[in-house]
């Protein structure tokens, strides 16, 4: 029999393996480009508006559902809704026709958001160290990254072939994720999922304080409490209550820039390159840039638990976002400073969300992890819901620019608050979650 720590790495390389089939790479690179054959920017702003509505909604329930039926039944489901939302994307040629499509991308989100930490914090918890959370979770972003690399390149040159083959390579990567699921074993903590007692036991041991200096036994982590009680205590514990809307705010911003990159690169290509590149079709180009800042976001993730290492988490949540708000708004002023911007947002995500994941779960019981996470995640749809609509206006009537240029200012004054206020980090405690 293999020792546990032997078994805990065993299971991480096969997290990798599942966090592998988790690339859209195929599409990332061109993705804007096939809607907006069909859509103009304000509609396109609206479908990701409801795709952040729809995270609102279905983040908490979907959560509870990683908690109560096994986190790898809410994963399995979340990789069918993808497979089902990218090969929807082949034959789709109405406002309607995506609208439907965002919504099963939407569930392949957050069926995944909250159980894949969840599964992954408990996995070390039994076999292995959750202080290695951060650089296990990172290191698993990077794999998903590295895999893009490849694909991105694919997926500008299949563009160019068939605008549809991009999709069709997607779908087949996101079923491949249901074996590799098989690969992974019941989490012990989740309620649905079989498993022994141990990490239990371990939990019954582990006994923490929380924010106000009291003991959180294991008879504060009832696992019958409903979902929103979970969130309640975890949302508005002194260590989260600001921390999270925050966050929300810095990764909804980063994530709405991304609608940009793609038409604003077309733009840049045009006025940068060379005339010996001109008549490289653009989708091509696209698929090259996307690969290198893909790796360099990988680069990023393999790197957060370093970055957390030497800054801490308050001092990279304010760096990060400070970073991202000068270069948003650069290429308004010089279409050139447009490559500096892509590739501090494509980074920013892969470094930062490890680092934020691993300060909130271990912050909060068992029982409620990946409802908590989740419920995380919902904030931030919430966040984005008017980022994505308000910058699709911008967009079509000042241009592509504008909009990035407009979150880089919200960035700007959501950093200056938070570090005149604080935000709320404890950088030392390491505390569970108990009644508020």
């Amino acid at each position: 029999m293999p020792s546990s720590e032997t078994r805990g790495r065993q299971l991480v390389r096969r997290f990798y393996v599942y966090q592998a089939t988790r690339s859209v790479g195929f599409v990332s690179p061109v993705f804007t480009l096939f809607v907006l054959r069909d859509l103009s920017f304000t509609t396109l702003g609206l479908l990701s508006g409801l795709y952040s509505a729809l995270l609102v909604v279905g983040e908490l329930p979907t959560g509870y559902v990683g908690d109560r039926l096994g986190r790898r039944t809410s994963m399995a489901v979340a990789a069918l809704a993808n497979a089902a939302s990218l090969a929807g994307f082949v034959v789709a040629d109405t406002v309607a026709a995506y609208a439907v499509l965002y919504v099963l991308w939407a569930a392949g989100t957050v069926f995944v958001s909250g159980s894949a930490d969840a599964w992954l914090y408990e996995t070390l918890a039994e076999h292995l160290d959750t202080e290695s959370f951060t650089t296990v979770r990172g290191r698993a972003t990077a794999v998903t990254r590295w895999v893009s690399v490849v694909t991105t390149l694919a997926g500008g040159g299949l563009y160019v072939l068939d605008p549809r083959y991009p999709f069709v390579a997607a779908t087949v990567v996101s079923l491949a994720g249901i074996p590799a699921l098989a690969l992974l074993p019941a989490s012990d903590r989740s309620a649905g999922d079989e498993g022994g007692d141990t990490a239990r036991g371990e939990e019954r041991a582990d006994v923490a304080r929380d924010e106000s200096g009291d003991t959180a036994s294991d008879d504060d982590q009832d696992t019958d409490v409903s979902p929103l009680v979970v969130v309640r205590r975890a949302l508005t514990a002194p260590s989260l209550r600001w921390f999270v809307p925050y966050v929300a705010v810095v990764l909804a911003a980063a994530g709405a820039a991304e609608t940009y990159v793609q038409p604003i690169g077309v733009d840049t290509f045009r006025a940068t390159l060379p005339a010996a590149l001109s008549g490289v079709p653009e989708p091509a180009l696209l698929g090259l840039l996307y690969a290198v800042f893909t790796g360099l976001a990988a680069v990023a993730a393999q790197n957060a638990g370093r970055v957390e290492t030497v800054l801490g988490v308050r001092g990279t949540l304010l760096a990060v976002p400070a970073v991202l708000a000068v270069v948003f708004v650069l290429p308004r002023v010089a279409l050139v400073a447009a490559y500096p911007m892509f590739v501090a947002r494509v980074a920013a995500g892969p470094l930062v969300t490890p680092i934020v994941n691993g300060y909130i779960v271990d912050r909060v019981p068992s029982a409620g992890r990946a409802t908590t996470v989740s419920a995380v995640s919902m904030v931030r749809g919430l966040a984005r819901v008017p980022l994505v609509a308000g910058t699709g206006l911008l967009a079509d009537r000042f241009g592509a620019t504008a909009a990035p240029a407009a979150l880089g200012g919200l960035l700007a004054l959501a950093v200056v608050v938070a570090a005149v206020r604080g935000f709320g980090v404890s950088e030392t405690e390491r505390s569970v979650v108990g009644d508020a």
